[in-house]
């Protein structure tokens, strides 16, 4: 009997773990590994020679990077993993703070991306791209930050257009975080391929199985008793 007690004590010690795990960290509104990556609807560089491809990676998704750009994106997740405010990585949301009356500890970062380059060997001759792309995580956009030389820096002209499409210029390949006022973002659910949110309801249904044959036991036992 102790010994299924403890089992059951063990699963649901387990499945506790795995929220917490899954909860919020720092300045994120939820883990950015819960997000599918955006899609790129189109993009145009400033030379209409530039044969670049782009192509952008989620979070969850890193792996397939360049091992500088996988750390990069790494060491732009601890930046916002480690503070509680935006403001102090990146003053210029500070100014965006005040102008839209947003307190600076509402402002959480709803997805991390980035943004890769191939296909082009002379970039550096080229301009900067005009990117379009659309995203689950827009609601209550109040910005993009960039990460550029291990800072964050706020892309300039970055609007929603239709509601729906996020456009900005920039140089890629680099990281990016889209900053909402999160009074307003909506969480998303982990996408199909994102085994958190099936694994969480997995253990939830171990433990509810594992506790009724507990009870089961128990009354068996009394009974014959």
């Amino acid at each position: 009997m102790k010994k299924v007690l403890t089992i059951c004590l063990a699963i649901i010690m387990v499945f506790a773990m795995s929220i917490s795990v899954c909860a919020a960290p720092g300045s994120f509104v939820e883990s950015p590994s819960n997000n599918g990556a955006p899609t790129l609807i189109e993009y145009i560089n400033d030379d209409p020679t530039c044969t670049a491809i782009l192509k952008i990676y989620s979070y969850a998704q890193r792996n397939g990077l360049l091992d500088v750009f996988r750390k990069e994106m790494e060491n732009a997740y601890n930046t916002i993993h480690d503070t509680l405010d935006l403001t102090t990585i990146c003053n210029s949301l500070t100014d965006v703070a005040n102008e839209k009356n947003i307190r600076p500890t509402d402002l959480k970062v709803s997805d991390l991306f980035f943004i890769d380059m191939t296909d082009c060997d002379i970039h550096s001759e080229h301009g900067r791209f005009k990117i379009k792309l659309s995203a689950d995580t827009l609601k209550g956009f109040t910005g993009l930050m960039q990460f550029v030389d291990g800072k964050w820096v706020m892309v300039s002209g970055a609007t929603i257009e239709d509601g729906n499409y996020l456009t900005f210029k920039t140089d890629v390949p680099s990281t990016f975080a889209i900053v909402v006022d999160s009074t307003r973002a909506v969480a998303t659910s982990p996408k199909t391929g994102d085994p958190s949110g099936y694994v969480m309801l997995a253990l939830a249904g171990v433990a509810v199985v594992a506790m009724a044959a507990t009870g089961i036991v128990v009354y068996t036992k009394k009974k014959h008793e």
